[in-house]
């Protein structure tokens, strides 16, 4: 498996008003917003050179704060949750999808986070791309 790590520049905005401000991920400084705020960051990457019909393209988030999460590839959702327990344990469940097919030359990826009632939401561990080639 060959891993591609998505860091800086990401963009990351409290409201559609707002300027976005530049931020690594992992988020260590995160935004400060009330309960129920929504928090998006922003990220393009071009498609990785190199891929077969054999290859398979996994989004991979290992961890994040929020009570909610929403993830886009092009303006596509490929994934939505509500997580129950985080007020409790600030722990969410990895999150690892198949993003092969929604692969464009030039690609903008949108996790959008809601804040929960005693907790800021932010991306705190790296976002990466894995292939994995099913290849023989």
């Amino acid at each position: 498996m060959h891993t591609i790590r998505l860091r800086r520049p990401w963009l990351r905005s409290l409201d559609p008003q707002s300027p976005p401000q530049k931020v690594d991920v992992p988020d260590t400084a995160p935004a400060t917003a009330p309960e129920g705020s929504v928090i998006s960051y922003r990220r393009v990457f071009n498609r990785p050179t190199g891929l077969t019909p054999a290859d398979v393209v996994w989004l991979s988030l290992p961890h994040h704060t929020a009570e909610s999460i929403e993830i886009r590839i092009n303006d596509a959702l490929v994934h939505q949750s509500v997580h129950q327990s985080v007020q409790q344990s600030k722990t969410t469940a990895p999150i690892r999808i198949d993003i092969t097919a929604r692969l464009q030359p030039a690609n903008q990826l949108v996790i959008t986070l809601t804040t929960g009632r005693t907790f800021p939401a932010t991306l705190d561990a790296p976002v990466t791309l894995e292939i994995e080639s099913d290849a023989p």
